[in-house]
C-alpha cells in the first residue's frame, strides 16, 4: 500500500534498522519504537495503518500491547513477530485480532506478503463496515418515505402533510434546512408553505428571479439543480441566504411547475450527492400527487350513487 505508516516496536536495534530500511523502497513510511509502552503511545497518537510487533519487549509483551489497543477501541492491522517454537503463543495473537506473524528470522518477501495480506484484510473490513452502515442509513430512509407515503393515503391535513414533508426532507439528505415553496407561474413568485431548521422562513412572496441565477433552471426547465460553493462563488437563496451547499428539486407534473423542494447547508460545505436528490425527488412527487389529491374532489363510486326511484319502477 503506497504511502502507508508502518510501526515497528521491537527491542533489536538490528531488526528495526533493518526494517527501516527495505520497506521505505516498497512506498512504506516507518516509526519505530523500542518499548512495549512507547509503541502503544505512537499508535494511539499517529493511528498508523499497520503495525508489526514483537512478541518479548522489555517492558510488556505484544500480546499486551493488542489487548491495550483493543481495549481503546482501536483497530490497526497487526503483526506479531515472534522467535521459532513460539507458533502457539502467536496463535493466541491472532484470537486478539493481530492479522498475521512473522517467525524470526523473516525473509523481505515474506514482510512485504504479511504487511500487504494484513492491509488488504483491514481494507476489506472496512469496505464493509461502510456498506454496511450505508445499507442500514438508506433502510432508515425508505423507512421515512413509507411514512410519509402512509400519511398521504391517510389524507392528512395539506399544511400538516407540507411540514411532514419539510421534516423528511432534512433527514434524508442530513442538510440543515429544508424548505417547500409553491410557484405563482401568473406573478412569477413563489410562496413558501413549509420550512424545518434555521431561522429563515419567509412569509413573503419570493420573485422567481431571486438568488443564484443557476438555480432558475429549477422553475424554468424543471430539472434539479445541486450547487457547492467554491473560494469567491458563494451561492445565495431565493430568500436571500447565503449557503455552501444547496439542492433544489421542481414539483413538476406532466405540464406544469407547481413549485420547488429546497435543502441547504450554511455551516459545513459537503456537497449533497446523487442519493440526496433521489430522496428528495421521491418526496417531492409525494407533495404533486398531494396538490392533486386536494384540487379533485373525490368521486362516489357508482355502486353508492343514490339510484333514481322513478327510473327504478
Amino acid at each position: 500500500m503506497a504511502q502507508a505508516t508502518a510501526l515497528i516496536i521491537d527491542d533489536s536495534t538490528e531488526l528495526r534498522s533493518l526494517l527501516e530500511s527495505i520497506l521505505p523502497y516498497s512506498g512504506y513510511r516507518t516509526v519505530s519504537a523500542s518499548t512495549g509502552e512507547e509503541g502503544l503511545e505512537l499508535a494511539l497518537k499517529l493511528n498508523p495503518d499497520v503495525i508489526l510487533v514483537d512478541l518479548e519487549l522489555p517492558d510488556t509483551t505484544g500480546l499486551q500491547v493488542l489487548t491495550e489497543l483493543n481495549q481503546h477501541q482501536v483497530s490497526i492491522p497487526t503483526i506479531m513477530i515472534t522467535g521459532y517454537g513460539s507458533e502457539g503463543v502467536a496463535a493466541r495473537a491472532l484470537q486478539l485480532g493481530a492479522l498475521g506473524y512473522l517467525i524470526k528470522p523473516f525473509t523481505t518477501e515474506e514482510v512485504l506478503s504479511s504487511l500487504e495480506r494484513a492491509l488488504t484484510v483491514q481494507r476489506l473490513r472496512r469496505e464493509k463496515e461502510q456498506l454496511t452502515n450505508r445499507l442500514e442509513t438508506y433502510v432508515r430512509h425508505f423507512q421515512t418515505l413509507s411514512a410519509v407515503g402512509r400519511a398521504l393515503v391517510d389524507g392528512l391535513d395539506l399544511d400538516q402533510f407540507y411540514q411532514r414533508i419539510v421534516e423528511a426532507g432534512l433527514y434524508v439528505t442530513r442538510a440543515e434546512r429544508c424548505l417547500l415553496a409553491l410557484s405563482d407561474p401568473g406573478r412569477k413568485q413563489l410562496h413558501v408553505v413549509a420550512a424545518h431548521g434555521r431561522p429563515g422562513h419567509t412569509e413573503h412572496p419570493l420573485p422567481f428571479s431571486a438568488g443564484d441565477t443557476r438555480l432558475q433552471r429549477t422553475l424554468e426547465r424543471g430539472i434539479s439543480v445541486r450547487l457547492h460553493t467554491s473560494p469567491g462563488s458563494p451561492i445565495i437563496l431565493q430568500t436571500n441566504e447565503t449557503v455552501s451547499a444547496v439542492l433544489q428539486v421542481p414539483l413538476r407534473t406532466h405540464d406544469r411547475i407547481l413549485g420547488l423542494l429546497s435543502v441547504d447547508r450554511q455551516d459545513r460545505g459537503i456537497p449533497f450527492g446523487k442519493h440526496d436528490e433521489q430522496m428528495l425527488a421521491i418526496l417531492a412527487d409525494y407533495v404533486v400527487i398531494a396538490l392533486e389529491k386536494h384540487r379533485q374532489p373525490e368521486k362516489v363510486p357508482a355502486a353508492h350513487q343514490p339510484q333514481d326511484i322513478r327510473s327504478a319502477s
